[in-house]
């Protein structure tokens, strides 16, 4: 099973809590750093790539809420912000619109902290890789379209027909040591120059 690496954002005392319950989880969580500052925090967690960011509602220098939004901004980990029911009514409305921002109010259940950092963990990590994926398919639609229509470029300026225009990108890209696609974009782009003028 994983070891998820755990940053701490919370005073000494919820810290040695936390700590003590996360330890009861068959070494799933480790504390990898605390700290009670918002600022130093998300320094760390760009550095650090914890798994995810426990904090407290009240910090230092911060609130929790504004901490777990800059750390979604970064799409690096879920946050989840230890509060108190007056603070947890806030926290809920603001929330709805993010999938990496959870709340646990105070005192703390031993179950729901361990549960809810799991879920939160494997949630994330679904999303993100998901995420890639989604990028990953629109990057290879946008290759396929520039592929197409520089052949077509070539298909029509030059009488080629589909298998010779692609072939012809082909060993551009090959004689140049380039990708078909990066091929395509200046083809398209020298083109596009030349219908301008």
């Amino acid at each position: 099973m994983d070891n998820y690496k755990i940053l701490l954002v919370c005073s000494d005392a919820l810290a040695n809590e936390i700590k003590s319950i996360l330890s009861s989880s068959v070494n799933i969580f480790s504390v990898v750093y605390v700290s009670n500052s918002g600022n130093d925090a998300l320094r760390k967690v760009s550095v650090m790539m914890p798994a995810a960011v426990i904090a407290d509602y009240s910090l230092l220098d911060m609130n929790g809420f504004t901490l777990a939004s800059k750390i979604e901004e970064l799409r690096i980990c879920p946050t989840i912000i230890l509060t108190n029911i007056a603070q947890s009514d806030f926290i809920n409305e603001l929330k709805k619109t993010s999938i990496d921002i959870f709340c646990i109010t105070k005192p703390i259940n031993n179950q729901v902290l361990l549960h809810t950092t799991e879920l939160a963990v494997r949630l994330s990590h679904r999303f993100y890789d998901m995420e890639k994926k989604v990028l990953s398919l629109e990057q290879q639609i946008e290759e396929r379209k520039n592929v197409d229509r520089a052949r077509g470029i070539l298909m029509k300026k030059f009488k080629l027909d589909e298998a010779q225009a692609y072939r012809n990108l082909q060993k551009k890209a090959m004689d140049s040591g380039r990708t078909i696609n990066d091929i395509a974009k200046t083809i398209i782009k020298m083109f596009d120059f030349i219908d301008e003028k």
